[in-house]
């Protein structure tokens, strides 16, 4: 596998993981509320904060992985995501709670601007790599609430967000491990720049912000 299909697939892999951890509350507060001596309506609004920062900061993660590093944005985002479910699956208050849910947001925010623009730079048919990358973004938001409810049945809702905060830091390691820090000043990168002219990546960004948006709304 050279290093261009390897960075794909592990941006693939990071799509499908951004979707998958912004559902998982979705479907776990069903029986969460039990557990925490709390009713289902009193629990959803700790998820709104999360879901905002998903939308909202992708304008703060786009520009730092324009500034500083994609790659390294990316080490980010599977640490911090990894890290931020399974602190989600060892809180015992509400407000534990609501900051754990609000940082996996604030990480999830990270891949739109940062993993597409990757993509964008490393596709030889961007066409068709976007088409692929698309659908393991969809497959994370149609497994997400089955994959919570059959671990949640077995094993308790704990451990729906710690086994998938587990798995995003492995694949987080191989990502850090296996990718190098991108050279911009290659044609790869200067071909990337070329289909995406400066005078239009406020546009890029703000339909990124519009669709996140509108994703976290439509989930809760």
């Amino acid at each position: 596998m050279n290093n261009a299909s390897r960075v794909i697939g592990f941006v693939n892999a990071a799509h499908f993981i951004d979707h998958y951890s912004m559902l998982i509350f979705a479907a776990a507060v069903i029986v969460m509320g039990p557990a925490l001596g709390m009713a289902y309506s009193e629990l959803l609004p700790y998820a709104t904060p999360g879901f905002v920062a998903f939308g909202a900061g992708s304008l703060i993660t786009g520009w730092l992985g324009d500034r500083w590093s994609r790659r390294h944005m990316m080490v980010v985002f599977f640490a911090g995501i990894g890290l931020s479910m399974i602190a989600v699956g060892l809180v015992q208050t509400p407000l534990q709670l609501g900051a754990a849910l609000l940082l996996i947001g604030l990480f999830a925010s990270i891949y739109h601007p940062v993993g597409t623009a990757m993509l964008v730079s490393y596709a030889d048919k961007l066409g068709r790599e976007m088409g692929i990358n698309g659908v393991f973004g969809n497959f994370g938001v149609a497994s997400s609430a089955l994959v919570t409810g059959v671990v949640g049945q077995f094993l308790g809702w704990r451990w729906a967000f710690i086994i998938p905060g587990i798995v995003a830091l492995l694949i987080g390691t191989a990502f850090m491990r296996t990718v190098v820090h991108e050279d911009r000043s290659g044609h790869k990168q200067a071909a990337a720049q070329a289909r995406v002219a400066k005078g239009d990546m406020w546009r890029i960004i703000l339909s990124l912000l519009i669709g996140s948006t509108s994703l976290a709304f439509a989930a809760v």
